[in-house]
């Protein structure tokens, strides 16, 4: 397996997977949710501006030339770095792919010196962030898009302001 920092070049392959994953029902959301996500606020046309704009940052999995995984994060701010999604095909699941995208978004994240990695996630998928040192901080009970959330954060260094842009 094979872990690269994704370009606009390789939209359409990341897309592919990002569409697959949210179809097999991510989150429990409904098909009227996915279907709101893959044409309005996660089209493909929004992930080519974030990547031009180096608004989000996404690395992918590959195993033969094939995505199998990825993750994506916004960029940081005020020393925080967000993780927005992160899905492994389903072949590829419990088998060290999410871990190994998570480790590499975490060290681009120390290189932005951010000091502490936030997301959201549901109950269902929270063990797997437990066991990467994430703690839940929060729980919306009827949160984004009246999903049940869970906000959870993992300390990876110390705030310093030498880290504000200049």
């Amino acid at each position: 397996m094979v872990i690269k920092q994704a370009t606009t070049s390789d939209l359409d392959s990341f897309y592919e997977l990002f569409t697959e994953i949210m179809h097999e029902g991510y989150a429990g959301y409904t098909p009227t949710l996915i279907n709101h996500f893959l044409t309005k606020d996660y089209n493909k046309t929004n992930f080519f501006l974030w990547l031009e704009r180096f608004f989000r940052n996404i690395y992918l999995a590959l195993e033969s030339d094939k995505v199998i995984g990825f993750i994506v994060g916004d960029y940081t701010y005020g020393g925080v770095a967000f993780v927005s999604w992160l899905g492994v095909k389903e072949e590829f699941r419990k088998k060290g792919v999410g871990l190994s995208l998570y480790s590499v978004y975490e060290d681009f994240a120390k290189t932005k010196k951010a000091h502490l990695i936030e997301l959201y996630t549901y109950p269902k998928v929270e063990p797997f962030y437990l066991k990467l040192g994430f703690k839940r901080v929060g729980v919306r009970e009827q949160g984004y898009f009246g999903q049940k959330n869970y906000i959870m954060n993992k300390k990876i260094g110390e705030w310093d302001e030498s880290s504000l842009p200049s």
